[in-house]
């Protein structure tokens, strides 16, 4: 069954949501450093990964700075593909993430074979999101792709953040 635009819209905005609220308490704690998250893939790239016309990659201007801006793509009419690369602080660990989100009764899975410690974290509506981890960098993909289940995202997710990784 197709989403009507008002559920589109909602969607878009979980994803956001979920960015404004994860995200930024790891930084705010940290003092994470930001980074160019739209030079790590291409349109092509994300395009072909989720078998779906995607649009090209754009910072969200309305992020919060202290974070950095995540590249968002929009996929097919009103699906998501948002990457966030972060410097992690001090402080911070794939643990205390970990830890984080399961504090917040958020669902978690590992995703081995991917950086140092990567997991998918499961915010609802069909969005899933990859966490990975790669020396001092943490790299946070959240995508919604129409047609598509949150186990059917995993795949092409690890196939993005495989390609992430090594240019970090």
């Amino acid at each position: 069954m197709p989403f009507g635009s008002r559920r589109s819209l909602r969607c878009f905005l979980l994803v956001l949501l979920s960015l404004s609220f994860a995200v930024p308490y790891f930084a705010a704690q940290t003092g994470a450093a930001r980074s160019d998250s739209c030079s790590y893939l291409t349109k092509a790239e994300v395009q072909e990964a989720l078998g779906k016309p995607v649009k090209d990659g754009k910072k969200n201007a309305s992020a919060n700075p202290a974070v950095g801006a995540p590249c968002e793509y929009v996929v097919g009419d009103y699906g998501v593909f948002s990457l966030l690369v972060m410097t992690l602080g001090p402080s911070d660990t794939p643990d205390k993430y970990l830890a984080a989100f399961k504090k917040n009764n958020m669902k978690t899975e590992d995703a081995p074979g991917i950086g140092d410690k990567s997991f998918f974290t499961f915010p609802g509506y069909g969005m899933l999101q990859l966490n990975s981890f790669k020396g001092s960098k943490y790299v946070l993909m959240t995508m919604m792709v129409p047609g598509l289940t949150e186990d059917a995202e995993k795949a092409p997710a690890a196939k993005l953040m495989k390609m992430v990784l090594p240019k970090l």
